[in-house]
């Protein structure tokens, strides 16, 4: 019988405790998903901090713990908690490709700790043995609306974007592949953002796999190699809009700020929907109510 489950990365930096969030997400996985064992990935340090401020909960969250002691780059993110706030944090992710050696798992969902699961939509991808490796190629707002062009491709004449926000995998010759053309795309960013005319200095794994994904599949964006997830396009919401109300697990109201005048906000709700939560502050906000959903 197969072993299966969903992965998080989780490294604490000055601003943002990535270890406590993934413990949340964790939590979400097993409250909707029936391919629920999880595995976190972080350090001695920050595993021994998570345990520290609840140890019985960091147990039921995490059926595995993965302790690494990798190098990372020097990779400063800008985050925004509403349109006015803004603050800087190193943001570590130089090793993500790493997962198919980390993983303790036959087949594996890798989450980013923002990603929270509020239905059993994505087993579906555990239960197909034809795919290798499974990705989100497209995103929508709380608005309905597309993300900024420069989030759609890679530049505005460019190669489509992939998310590395959710990457499914297996054991098998196609995702080694994935993997391999992934790391070398790290290995060599430099020339690659030359190549690819990537914007920005941030080193971002969604180029690396949206690349990968462009040489698997001959050049083209038309190739088969790599599954699309059915269950999309990726909800996510957007850095500068916030969390107003959590009702249950499932049930949740914000403000989704509007692009073009930043200071509109309207309200919505998103029900039973997984998604793409980008303004962890927010999160951090509604922590002990989102929680105690799942406990």
């Amino acid at each position: 019988m197969s072993y299966n489950g969903c992965c998080f990365f989780a490294y604490n930096n000055s601003e943002i405790d990535y270890v406590k969030l993934a413990m949340l997400a964790a939590l979400y996985v097993k409250k909707h998903m029936k391919n629920n064992n999880t595995c976190l990935i972080t350090t001695e340090g920050d595993f021994k901090w998570l345990q520290e401020q609840n140890q019985a909960l960091a147990d039921k969250a995490f059926d595995e713990v993965v302790i690494t002691n990798d190098k990372h780059a020097d990779n400063v993110r800008v985050h925004y908690d509403s349109p006015w706030t803004t603050f800087n944090s190193h943001f570590q992710n130089s090793n993500k490709h790493l997962i198919n050696k980390y993983s303790p798992f036959d087949k594996t969902l890798l989450l980013d700790i923002d990603y929270i699961i509020r239905n059993d939509n994505l087993d579906y991808l555990f239960e197909q043995d034809s795919v290798n490796v499974g990705m989100y190629d497209s995103a929508q707002d709380l608005r309905g609306e597309l993300p900024h062009l420069y989030e759609q491709y890679l530049n505005p004449v460019g190669i489509p974007m992939w998310w590395s926000t959710v990457v499914y995998f297996d054991r098998s010759e196609t995702s080694d592949m994935f993997f391999d053309i992934w790391a070398h795309c790290q290995q060599e960013y430099s020339f690659y953002k030359f190549l690819y005319n990537m914007p920005g200095n941030m080193y971002r794994t969604d180029f690396c796999v949206s690349i990968a994904a462009h040489i698997m599949h001959g050049m083209t964006s038309d190739g088969t190699l790599l599954h699309r997830i059915i269950d999309g396009p990726m909800q996510y919401m957007d850095q500068k809009d916030d969390i107003v109300e959590v009702t249950s697990a499932t049930d949740w109201t914000f403000l989704a700020n509007d692009r073009k005048e930043a200071w509109k906000d309207i309200l919505t709700r998103n029900y039973r929907q997984n998604l793409h939560v980008m303004n962890k502050r927010a999160i951090e906000r509604q922590y002990s109510k989102l929680l105690g959903e799942v406990t």
